[in-house]
Parts: C-alpha cells; structure tokens; sequence
C-alpha cells in the first residue's frame, strides 16, 4: 500500500520496571482477557502515544512506569519509526534507524512540519488536506486528531447513539463532516473560498429537483413497460414463492435424472464398444490396401524377371563375334580390354530361380489378403451391428429426457425467467421509493438559519453511496439478521440499515454496525488507494452484545462467529486491532491465523498487560 502504517510494539518503561509491551502485525490482531487486565489502558496508551491531548488513566499497575513506546511501520517504504511520549505530557520524541533524533510537538500547529499530526498525515497521505470550519467557507489544515476518532474506537464510543462521524458538538459538525468526505472522495475543502450565492443555492436545489424529477419519472415508464406490478411487499412475497417453486422443480429434475442415469451409462458403454469395433476395422482396412499395394509390386517384380530371363535365353543364342575395336576374336582379345561378365544363360537361370521365390511369397500374401479380407467383412459387420445398438439406445434415452428432464428444466428456466423479471421489479420499486424520499427532502425550502448552512457541508448521500455498500456487504458477510438494504443517511450523518436509522437500535447492535462503519471505511479506502492511515482499532464491539436490549431478542449469536471469520480473511493487507472481552473471543480456531494477545487475569498465563510485581519473601 502507498499509504498509512501499521503498529508493531506498544512498550510502557520505567526505572527498574519490567518492561509491559505487546506487539502488532498486520491483519487481524486480537487482544483477549478479563476486565482489568488492562486491555482498554492499551488503547489509551496508543491513542496517547499518537498525539491525543488525555493522558492514559492512573491505574495502579502502571506506577513506576514514565514513558510510552510505540514502534510503528510505514507501509510506503517499510521504514520503522519509534514514538516515545512521557505519561506526564510533553513532546514526542521520533527516532528511526539512518536519521537523527527529532522533537515532535504534541498539538498540531498548521504549516509547522515538527509536529507528530503532521508526520502522521504525511505517512497517511494527507499532508497538505484541508478542511472547512464553518458555513462562511473558512478553512484550516487537517489534523490527525481530525482522523483519530475514525480509526480508534475506545469502549464507551462504540456503544453511542451519535454518528461516527459526528463528536456531538455543533460547533465541530461541519468539520467532522468534512473530514469524512475527505476520506471518501479524496477531496478536501481547499477550494471553498466564500458562502455561496443564494441564488446560486435554489438554482442548484430547483436543478436537484429536476434531476430526481427525471430520475423518478424514467424509473416509472421502465415499471410501466414490464407490465403489471403489484407493491413491494406484495413482489418481495411473489419472488419468495417463485424462488421455492425452483427448488421444487430442480428437486424433480434432479430425480428425474437419476432415473436416466443407467440408461446413460448404456449408452457409454456402446458408445465404447462402437470404437472399439470401428478402430479395428479402420486397422484391417489399411492393413488390406497395404497388402493390395504388396501383391502390385510383386507382380511388377515378377514380370520384370520374366523379361530379363527371356533376354539372357536370347543373348545366349547369339554367335560369338569379332572385336568392333580392334577385329580379333574373342579368344585373342586381352583381358584388361574385356571386363568379367555372367554368360546370359547363367542370368536367365537365376532370373528364374528369383521368380520361383517371389511367386512362392505372392501366394503366400494372396491367401494372407483372402484371410484378412475375410475378417475385413466381419467387423464391417460388427461396426454396423454396434452402430445400430447406439442408435437404439440413444433414441431410447433421448425420448425418456425429452419426456420428463427436459420438461423439468424448461420448467425451471422459465421460473427463473419469471424470478429475474421480479427482482428488477422490486429493484425499481425501491428505487422509486428512495427518489421519492429524495425528492421530498429536496423539495423542502432551505431556512435560512446556521443549522441549514452546516448541514449544507455534510457528506451527500451520493457521495456516501460506495462507501454505504462496502457497510452492507460487510454485513452480509456477518448474516446480519433481516438486512435489505443500506444508505447513508445526510441528515443523521449515518447509515440507515432496511430502513432503520442505526442510532435506533439497542447499544449491542449499535455497537457491532459502529464496528462495521469504521471497517467499511477502512476497506473502502483500502480498494480505492485513498489516503488513510490504513489500520483501525476497535474496543469491545462484541461484548454489549452478551445481553442485548429487548427489542434485539430476535439477532442470532452465531453473528460473532462470522464477524470474527470476515474481518480474519478481509483485511490481510492492512491491520486492525480488536479488544474484546475473552468471552467474546472464539478458541475453536477461528482465529487461527489471527494474531491474538490472550490475557488470563490470573497467574495461568499472561495476567494482563503490564507484569504483576513479585515481592520478595
């Protein structure tokens, strides 16, 4: 990844102390224990180390211990750097292998560089980004404070009923909302230069009116050319039985092909045996024209020795004569002038002999080709016998799947058809209903007040669409009871989930969907390359959820265990740190590729995170 860091080692130091630490990889990381095992003081402490303005809270344990130590990685290029932080406040101390020590102030000061926000934001990508503080279009650097709140979640947070997003002061509103659309589209606030003309503002609004106008009305005439529609609730019922209705029919189909199967494997097996028969016979044929081509060429070569026996019989009957050279006869003529040569007789006698041989092999290869001809016949036989069983059976086979396997998946395909058709219709159904929600906020008139200026710089449910389906598929990945569908909310500056605003449900539920807002968005971000520090720690998102509200009774339990299978295989690249109570924690392997911290709260074990103290007897 270009961007962000992850967390190896949080280490708390003292004179003469055992040093406390625990370290991070990336991926899943989980620390498990009892309450006061420190495991929320570990959050504290990162927070704290990071530039956050609350010391970590006094416990008993932790005395002795001055300093904070936390080793973090750029992921850009690997480098490790070391954060050191008194637990009585000051600056951070930044040192790193090849480079000189530096100073880094503790609180943020745009344009300064030597401060620990700013080094922050530069490992995360978001350096130079500003962001809009009010509804006149002023505007100041970002500041990793800004993003903390996004990717550290303490205990008491997790649980609250406010946005995400949102700290619950007005003042901080348009702020917070700007930065969560920094993060979401990559673009800050440095352009805004002035409050906009209200003109310019009712145009826009009368333009959004129009546009969703348009949107609505399209949408409206693609429902009207399907044809007849009912309600959504009355469609979402249809598909319900079209959909039991395919299981049936494959449930048949699949019968029914059980039935054929035997026939099936008849047919393989004539099918086998038809090879079988025609390889032989394309065996025998070209063995046949070889033997045709053999008794050519024996032939041939019978005739050729005929003719030179016949004419070594009459060279031989030729009388002697003289020397065309030199005129003597033979007798006087010298021996290197004449060169040794077979008298014709002798050549015709053996021309024969070579005839009598070839004639013996011609025979031999007549009654050879007369024997193969013969079993040439009978698998041609054979061939059109086999040829004809296959015929029988694939005729046989074809009439019993055309009477009933053919049916059945006619069946089914049209049902799915029938099925597909609905799904668009209640696609559109919902989306006529969202426009129309759409349509009536827009429409409404803009009051001129300071509530209506900021709300005008909140995050846009458009601009929240990617992000809003990363959330749902996230909850998905969880079974999530009853989920539908899930937008973003302009108003609230949250995600409402089927309908439901998340900030109405009980603190367990509302604490498992706010782990789900910042994993979203840290997976968001991750997919689309944004700048972010990439890593997100999360305490206690399960725990409220051991004895959810009354009007949660109908959530299954089994939703931890996909929660923890989901965040284990969804973000291997990046880090994300749960503290959970170890209850909540499964020990059945689901985590075993998981890095997970177990604190026992007794001497079995690791007690907790900082090392019980040993008196001496």
């Amino acid at each position: 990844m270009k961007f962000g860091f992850a967390l190896r080692r949080l280490a708390l130091t003292g004179p003469g102390k055992a040093p406390a630490e625990v370290t991070f990889t990336r991926g899943l990381n989980v620390i498990a224990g009892p309450s006061d095992s420190g495991k929320s003081f570990i959050a504290q402490c990162l927070d704290y180390a990071l530039g956050g303005g609350a010391a970590p809270k006094e416990i008993p344990e932790a005395e002795g211990y001055s300093t904070i130590v936390l080793e973090i990685e750029a992921y850009s290029d690997g480098r490790v750097y070391s954060l050191e932080r008194s637990l009585r406040g000051g600056e951070v101390l930044c040192k790193t292998d090849g480079h000189s020590d530096r100073v880094l102030a503790a609180k943020h000061q745009g344009g300064k560089e030597d401060t620990v926000s700013q080094f922050l934001l530069d490992l995360s990508g978001l350096g130079t980004k500003k962001v809009r503080t009010n509804e006149q279009g002023k505007t100041r650097p970002l500041s990793f404070r800004d993003i903390a709140p996004l990717v550290i979640i303490d205990e008491e947070t997790v649980i609250k009923e406010d946005s995400p997003i949102l700290s619950g002061q007005f003042t901080h509103r348009t702020v917070e909302s700007g930065v969560f659309r920094l993060l979401l589209t990559g673009t800050d606030d440095s352009s805004i230069v002035a409050k906009e003309d209200p003109k310019v503002a009712k145009g826009r609004q009368a333009g959004k009116v129009e546009l969703l106008e348009g949107l609505l009305k399209a949408t409206r005439e693609r429902l009207a050319e399907i044809g007849d529609v009912s309600t959504l609730a009355e469609e979402r019922d249809r598909l319900a039985r079209i959909e039991a209705s395919i299981q049936t029919s494959v449930t048949e189909r699949n019968a029914a092909q059980a039935n054929v199967a035997p026939l099936q494997a008849k047919l393989s097996t004539a099918w086998t045996a038809l090879k079988a028969v025609e390889s032989k016979f394309a065996v025998l044929s070209e063995l046949q024209t070889r033997f045709d081509l053999l008794e050519q060429q024996y032939e041939s070569d019978l005739r050729r020795l005929v003719a030179i026996a016949e004419a070594g019989i009459r060279l031989d009957q030729l009388k002697e004569e003289r020397c065309p050279m030199c005129g003597a006869l033979a007798e006087h003529q010298h021996r290197d002038h004449r060169g040794a040569q077979p008298a014709p007789a002798d050549v015709s006698q053996a021309c024969k002999a070579e005839a009598a041989k070839t004639s013996k092999l011609l025979q031999d290869l007549q009654t050879t080709r007369a024997a193969n001809a013969s079993e040439v016949e009978l698998h041609k036989t054979a061939r059109a016998a086999r040829q004809a069983e296959f015929d029988a059976i694939s005729a046989e086979l074809k009439a019993l799947m055309q009477q009933h396997v053919d049916v059945a998946s006619k069946k089914i395909d049209d049902l799915r058809a029938r099925a597909e058709t609905c799904r668009k219709v209640i696609e559109h159904l919902e989306r006529v209903r969202e426009l129309e929600e759409l349509l009536d906020e827009a429409a409404k008139p803009k009051k001129k007040q300071r509530k209506t200026d900021v709300a005008g710089a909140a995050v846009s449910t458009a601009q929240a669409d990617p992000f809003s389906r990363e959330f749902e598929a996230l909850l998905k990945s969880w079974h999530f009871p009853n989920l539908n569908r899930v937008s973003f909310s302009e108003n609230d500056q949250d995600v409402v989930i089927s309908g439901r605003a998340r900030k109405s449900h009980g603190k367990g539920v509302r604490a498992i969907t706010r782990a789900a807002f910042n994993l979203a968005l840290l997976r968001l971000c991750i997919e689309d390359e944004r700048p972010f520090p990439n890593f997100v720690l999360i305490d206690s998102p399960l725990l409220v959820y051991e004895q959810p509200d009354a009007d949660e009774v109908s959530f299954p339990p089994d939703i931890k265990k996909h929660f923890w299978e989901s965040v284990g295989a969804s973000f291997t690249g990046a880090q994300v740190i749960i503290i959970e109570n170890t209850k909540q924690v499964p020990d059945d392997g689901t985590l075993s590729k998981a890095h997970v911290i177990r604190f026992t709260g007794n001497d079995q074990g690791r007690r907790g995170f900082i090392p019980k103290v040993r008196s001496d007897k």
